[in-house]
């Protein structure tokens, strides 16, 4: 930023986070050596931060998942899952993250992925839908994996929900359906696989 003007007009619009800007300039200080080891306390996420905190969309975390802030130039504060495999790198550098934590009355909903497999039957489509809907949740995105004929087919679903609570009412929704043979959700490469 050019001067201390900009940086508070970008603060104002939402731009930036107070809390990231303080962080960034303790660093610049004579004495951040001693001071950017110590956290600079905790953030807590409602999820209508505007453009100063975006979700990421290799983990897409929601309300209840563990989750860590990464400082991240031009992008603000990018929100990961704990278990997050593209974060590894910045863990051990306590300037590139802060702790947060979601509020308990986070109102807004978020994607999550998910993969179904089920059995080949005819309407199999229309049941899963059914109990997506049935269960509170919009269908963000859907597409189908699997050879013409075979027994299973593969179902990726972008759902939203309003947390992990909400995800796991959804799931056993979708567990009722006598075609769903296997239930996961996808965060990245990283799969949770849910067993009957």
């Amino acid at each position: 930023m050019k001067n201390q003007e900009d940086i508070l007009t970008d603060i104002g619009l939402g731009k930036r986070l107070n809390v990231v800007v303080a962080r960034q300039l303790l660093a610049l200080s004579e004495d951040a050596a001693e001071k950017s080891s110590k956290p600079l306390g905790h953030m807590t996420i409602r999820g209508t931060e505007g453009m100063a905190v975006q979700f990421a969309k290799c983990c897409r975390p929601i309300p209840g998942d563990p989750i860590l802030g990464f400082i991240n130039k031009g992008k603000g504060l990018v929100i990961h899952t704990h278990d997050c495999t593209t974060i590894g790198k910045f863990r051990h550098d306590p300037e590139k993250w802060l702790d947060v934590e979601w509020d308990p009355e986070t109102k807004r909903l978020f994607k999550v992925a998910l993969k179904i497999t089920v059995a080949n039957e005819r309407g199999v489509l229309a049941k899963v839908a059914a109990a997506i809907s049935e269960s509170g949740s919009n269908i963000d995105n859907i597409a189908m994996e699997g050879d013409d004929g075979g027994v299973y087919s593969s179902m990726n679903f972008t759902v939203q929900v309003e947390d992990r609570i909400h995800l796991a009412a959804l799931m056993r929704s979708l567990r009722k359906v006598p075609e769903v043979v296997r239930l996961s959700r996808i965060k990245g490469g990283n799969v949770e696989h849910v067993k009957y």
